[in-house]
């Protein structure tokens, strides 16, 4: 297992900060025929606002390494953002970010561990909330959503460049 992107965040050998279900991994291949032989990360972290940063700077930290476009870089880590801050939201134990990348297309997937929670947006104000779900979509090539007993997982297809 290749821990040096955990470590980036928290310090070899982890830190104080560094939540004791944090789970992060990097790997070649996967399960999923689509992304097999591909190259992957996933992050596991409590479902808590105070991590989303530590998903956005996980996300910087493993496209860096993988030589993805400053640009494509932040696209990606605005779209993480927000499906984690949906995740955190909507969640009640743990958010998973998984990174694969194949050729120049990036796939994201947050799952968090809710139930599926039905939300009105009504008396909310609209400049603070709901907008989350349409930068993702303007941002990306596909996505998906899956509600599942165990929670919800949001998959997502970016175009990315190398540089």
């Amino acid at each position: 297992m290749d821990t040096s992107v955990i470590d980036a965040l928290y310090g070899e050998g982890g830190s104080a900060s560094r939540p004791a279900r944090c789970r992060a991994v990097l790997h070649q291949g996967m399960a999923d025929r689509r992304w097999t032989g591909s190259p992957h990360a996933v992050l596991t972290l409590p479902s808590r606002d105070t991590y989303v940063r530590a998903c956005r700077g996980f996300a910087t930290q493993v496209l860096r390494r993988w030589g993805v476009s400053e640009a494509a870089r932040d696209s990606a880590v605005l779209v993480i953002d927000e499906l984690a801050v949906n995740a955190v939201q909507h969640g009640h134990a743990d958010t998973t970010v998984l990174l694969a990348r194949a050729g120049d297309m990036l796939l994201i997937s947050v799952t968090d561990s809710g139930a599926v929670v039905p939300h009105s947006l009504e008396g909310v104000n609209s400049d603070e909330h709901g907008r989350g779900m349409g930068i993702v979509e303007f941002l990306t090539e596909w996505s998906e959503v899956r509600h599942t007993a165990a929670g919800r997982r949001v998959r997502v297809g970016l175009r990315i460049v190398g540089q």
